[in-house]
This record gives structure tokens, C-alpha cells and sequence, in this order.
């Protein structure tokens, strides 16, 4: 008997967006809870009595190391499960771990409260990527997941501005004391001032139902794929899956580390107060990576209706050629405008192909592996993005070149090395992302294809 295919229903435009809308809140949030830390580097590591590599350690290895390890599991859940409550309990728990941060007294007890940080950010992209990816059709998809991602340049610059202000405000006051609490140094207070407002954003998530799960493969929904049936989808097109991920896992580990340390760069190099080096670049990470978004979400869908099956990769691959350039001579600037220009548009650029790539592993997976494959994606990029590409630069400071100033030839020589890497990975891979994806089509049009048969007996 023929297989008929269920006909894909997805929420009304209004309420797709309105889902876009308040995950890309909590996608803001998250990156000013996670980004805090780079503006305030100066005050605790004075502090604390800390090197460029402990520092670095905070930033990134910290935050990465149980958000790689609990990812999958969380994923997993997601993709059977209400995602509403996993993001919500996710919420609550950061926003705690991020107030935890301005409590702690010593290294050891700072690096624990970031790994808690990342513990519950790692619920947020996968289960959001699953709302979105079932709210939309699939060609609607990357401008979707390139609103939900602006949260991170637009958390990231007001990460940067709020650090900034906080300072400015508490120049000159050693420390404050808040009643029975204690007493707090300016570092602490912004942590707790940034982590604490988050708690209501996770109410947010019940304002929504939950989509019903479209483009189904291997199981009925509220069932879980074997993790062998994953393996074998992915091991049968490896060559795409490679090249994607091992190039996002860069694109991570050039546009964290550099983002990391260029604020501290400016106070060393060009003599900057922390606070202008957080207003100066929060607002080229809030400009210019929100319209690098947009621009890549639109491009990438332009393509598409062009014809183009490989339009989210193409764009990864076009984004990463352009931006090398200023990446590499920005920091080699004699100017502190010319340095800010350079950066301007390598963030542009970087940002472009942010969206995309999630719509990219989005587009070659089934739904019911959907959020596990991203979190192998977030996996990489954590892991070789976060943990390393913050250590990189700071090792490359201080055990290379030796001294804090050489951080500008740090940050472009690590840059030197890596986008070059990154492009020729996306040109090897394209025509194979290209194939997945003219593949994935036939999976949801034709009744005759032997995945699309699995799917319609459930």
C-alpha cells in the first residue's frame, strides 16, 4: 500500500513570531549573562590575583565544560519532550548561577558558579531550534533562526554597556555593603544586577503553546529515536555533517576568542577606560551584528527561492572569505578607529552566517534528531569555540609573546591561522551539504522514498 504523507500544519505567522519573539529574549539574556564577564576582567583580576590564562579559563573552559556535557542529554529530552519547561527551568537556573558569580570570593568558587552559567544555557539552543524549526516551513526558516540569534550580539553589547555603566557609577567605591548580605566589590554587583532580572523572563515561555512536530522520519512524535538510528544518518552523509561542523566549531573558536578579548585589547593598546571599550564595542556587537544577522537570514533566503539548495552553507562560506581580512589587520591598527572599523566589519560579516548555520544542520536533519545534532553542533563549538578560542589567544599572550601588550598581535595571528582554515573547510564540504540537502527535500515530497515511508506508518 502507498505511504501518503501527513500534511505539515504550522502555527499562524503571528504566533510563529511571537515564539521567535520571546525565545530571542531568552537568547538575549543568556548572552548577558554569559558575556558579563569580558568587560570586567580588569577588576577581577585585580582582585583575585589572576593571569590572562586564568581569566581565560573563566571565560571559556568554565562556561563550556558541563554545557558539552549535559547538552546531548538535555537535547535528547527535547526532542520528545515540552520544551517550554526545559527552557524555563534552564532560565531560572543560569540567571542564579549568574548572581552566584558575584558572590564568589576566590578562583575556585567563580570558576564553579560559570559552570553553573553553562549547565543551564545549555537547554536554551536546542529546544529553541525545535520550536522554530516546527513553527516555520522550511524556507522560511533561516530568517527565523536569524531573529532568534540576534539575541546574542544585542545581549552581548548590552553585556557590554551595563558592565560599563555599573562601573562608571561605582568609580572611585571600593566596595558597597548591602545590609545582612555583606560587602561587595563593583565586579560583584554586576554580576548580581545582570543575572537576577532574567528570573522573569521564564514565565514567558508558558505564554505560547507548544507547535505540533512536523517532518517526522524515523519515529511517531513523543517517541525517541535510538541513538544507532542517529549514527547511521550521520555516518551515511558524513562528508556534509563534517565540514559543517568542524567549521562552525572554528567560525566559534575565531569569533568568541576575538570577541573575549578585544575589549581588553582597546583598555591595553589604545589606553581605553573599561567602561568605553564596553560602550565602544557593545555598540559595534549591538549594530552591526544585528544587521549582519538580518542580512544573512535574508541573503540566505533569497537564494533559496533562486534555486539554490545549499543557500545556508553558501552564505557560511561567502561570510567567511569576506571578514578575514579586517579580522587579521584590525588589532595591527595604529588607530583606535581604524581598529573599531575593521572590527565593525568583521562582526558584520561573522554575523551574517550566524542564523544560517543552525538552519543549515536544521535542513539536513529529521525532526526527531533535530535538537541532538545541534547540540553536538553547540558541543563543538564550546568546546573548540569557547574553552579553546579564549585560551588560544591568552596562551598565545602569555606564553609566546610574554608581555600583556603583545595581545594585539595575539588576536591577529590567531586570526591568520584559523579564517583561512575556515573557508577552505566550507569549499571542500559545499557540494556535499549541497547533495544532504537536495536529499532532504525528497524525504517531505516523494511518497516513493523509503524514509518518507517510515514516517507515514507511524
Amino acid at each position: 500500500m502507498e505511504a501518503t504523507l501527513p500534511k505539515q500544519i504550522y502555527p499562524a505567522p503571528s504566533v510563529a513570531w511571537y515564539v521567535v519573539a520571546v525565545l530571542f529574549l531568552a537568547h538575549t539574556f543568556s548572552a548577558i549573562d554569559r558575556q558579563i564577564l569580558t568587560l570586567l576582567v580588569g577588576p577581577v583580576r585585580a582582585d583575585l590575583g589572576l593571569s590572562d590564562f586564568e581569566i581565560s579559563l573563566l571565560q571559556g573552559l568554565a562556561f563550556s565544560l558541563l554545557f558539552a556535557v549535559v547538552g546531548l542529554p538535555i537535547a535528547r529530552l527535547s526532542d520528545v519532550r515540552n520544551r517550554r519547561v526545559i527552557i524555563a527551568c534552564g532560565i531560572s537556573f543560569w540567571c542564579l548561577m549568574t548572581a552566584a558569580c558575584g558572590l564568589s570570593k576566590n578562583f575556585v568558587q567563580l570558576f564553579l558558579a560559570r559552570m553553573g552559567v553553562g549547565v543551564g544555557e545549555a537547554s536554551l539552543s536546542p529546544a529553541a531550534a525545535s520550536l522554530i524549526s516546527d513553527s516555520f516551513a522550511p524556507e522560511k526558516r533561516a530568517m527565523a533562526f536569524s531573529v532568534y540569534h540576534l539575541g546574542y550580539p544585542v545581549g552581548g553589547g548590552l553585556a557590554l554597556i551595563i558592565g560599563g555603566l555599573v562601573l562608571q557609577m561605582l568609580d572611585g567605591v571600593e566596595q558597597v555593603t548591602l545590609g545582612p548580605l555583606g560587602e561587595f566589590r563593583a565586579w560583584q554587583l554586576a554580576f548580581i544586577i545582570v543575572g537576577l532580572p532574567g528570573l522573569l523572563l521564564a514565565g514567558l515561555m508558558f505564554t505560547f503553546r507548544e507547535p505540533t512536530r512536523q517532518q517526522r522520519v524515523h519515529s511517531a512524535s513523543g517517541q525517541s529515536v535510538p541513538m544507532r538510528v542517529i549514527w547511521q544518518h550521520v555516518r551515511e552523509r558524513w562528508q556534509a555533517y563534517a565540514a559543517h561542523l568542524s567549521a562552525v566549531a572554528f567560525l566559534g573558536m575565531l569569533a568568541i576568542g576575538t570577541a573575549i578579548w578585544y575589549p581588553t585589547f582597546l583598555i591595553r593598546t589604545y589606553g581605553f577606560s573599561p567602561s568605553n571599550a564596553g560602550y565602544s564595542y557593545g555598540l559595534i556587537m549591538g549594530i552591526c551584528g544585528v544587521a549582519g544577522i538580518l542580512s544573512g537570514g535574508w541573503f540566505s533566503g533569497r537564494m533559496a527561492r533562486q534555486g539554490h539548495a545549499d543557500a545556508n552553507m553558501r552564505v557560511m562560506l561567502i561570510a567567511a572569505l569576506l571578514k578575514a581580512v579586517p579580522l587579521i589587520i584590525g588589532p595591527l591598527m595604529p588607530t583606535a578607529f581604524l581598529a573599531l572599523f575593521c572590527m565593525s566589519i568583521a562582526t558584520y560579516l561573522g554575523q551574517a552566517s550566524v542564523g544560517v548555520t543552525t538552519a543549515a544542520i536544521i535542513e539536513i536533519t529529521p525532526n526527531e534528531m533535530r535538537a541532538q545534532l545541534l547540540s553536538i553542533m553547540l558541543f563543538m563549538v564550546n568546546i573548540l569555540g569557547l574553552a579553546l578560542g579564549a585560551t588560544l589567544i591568552a596562551a598565545v599572550t602569555d606564553f609566546i609573546f610574554g608581555y600583556d601588550g603583545a595581545l594585539r598581535y595575539s588576536i591577529a595571528l590567531c586570526s591568520a591561522i584559523i579564517a583561512p582554515t575556515i573557508v577552505v573547510i566550507l569549499w571542500q564540504g559545499l557540494r556535499h551539504y549541497r547533495a544532504c540537502a537536495e536529499e532532504a527535500r525528497a524525504w517531505h515530497t516523494d511518497t516513493t522514498h523509503p524514509l518518507s515511508k517510515s514516517n507515514a506508518t507511524q
